[in-house]
């Protein structure tokens, strides 16, 4: 479960690619030109923030869900990890952070309790909301969907994407109706094919990751560049008091 919950972080840092400054009008030739995919990572890091809609599988593990995050460290996340169940995660300038667990997650997760204590653990949180520290041995393996307020420049968004610049090539596309640059990369070593969208007009921001066999098959959507996220606590009866 843990590495599944650090899926999303993964398939940010796993590709970038994007137009330069001066190719935002025709498209490039059929190869992207060299340097491409350190200036891609340069311009998507540059976001103030980004929404990411996640349908994926991970470690034999579906993964379906929506996270937004500003760098003011404002996060709010929602992931179905298909049976095992669904957790929320609300994060508020990167200090305070709220966290509910379905009952499929609750049951999977402290599945070492003992029967009466696991239904009285259940009972107690169904439906709420917990709200645990943001960093130390107590910090949910959850706050992996949001990134850390360490994370700046390449890590903000992604990190290293192991393509070289002869390793995709370039051909026009859409997404959503949005002019992009289609780059595919080679075959992965496990069979996997990544395909990655970037934007052919305004910003050279990232728009969709597709990857298509191979171990982690799935699409990752990009969208809701630079608008502020809008993180609010839940109401305070819906939250459980902490000791």
């Amino acid at each position: 479960m843990s590495a599944a919950l650090r899926r999303p972080a993964a398939v940010l840092a796993c590709v970038a690619a994007t137009l330069s400054a001066t190719a935002c009008g025709p498209f490039p030739g059929e190869r992207a030109r060299p340097g491409i995919l350190g200036r891609a990572l340069a311009a998507t890091a540059s976001a103030t923030s980004v929404t990411l809609h996640t349908d994926v599988v991970s470690m034999g593990t579906p993964m379906k869900g929506r996270v937004s995050r500003d760098d003011r460290g404002n996060c709010t996340a929602t992931m179905s990890y298909g049976a095992a169940g669904t957790v929320e995660l609300i994060r508020i300038d990167g200090r305070v952070v709220y966290l509910r667990r379905d009952e499929a997650l609750l049951r999977l997760q402290e599945r070492h309790r003992g029967p009466e204590e696991l239904e009285a653990l259940v009972r107690g949180l169904r439906g709420r909301w917990t709200k645990p520290p943001v960093e130390g041995p107590g910090a949910p393996e959850e706050l992996a969907l949001c990134g850390t307020e360490e994370d700046s420049g390449e890590k903000k968004w992604g990190g290293e994407n192991g393509w070289d610049d002869d390793s995709a090539t370039g051909e026009a596309s859409t997404v959503d109706g949005q002019k992009a640059l289609r780059l595919a990369k080679p075959v992965d070593s496990d069979g996997g094919t990544t395909t990655v969208y970037v934007a052919a007009e305004g910003p050279p921001y990232l728009l969709r990751v597709v990857t298509t066999g191979g171990d982690e098959p799935g699409t990752t959507t990009y969208s809701r560049y630079n608008r502020p996220v809008e993180a609010t606590p839940p109401a305070a009866e819906d939250v459980v008091p902490t000791d």
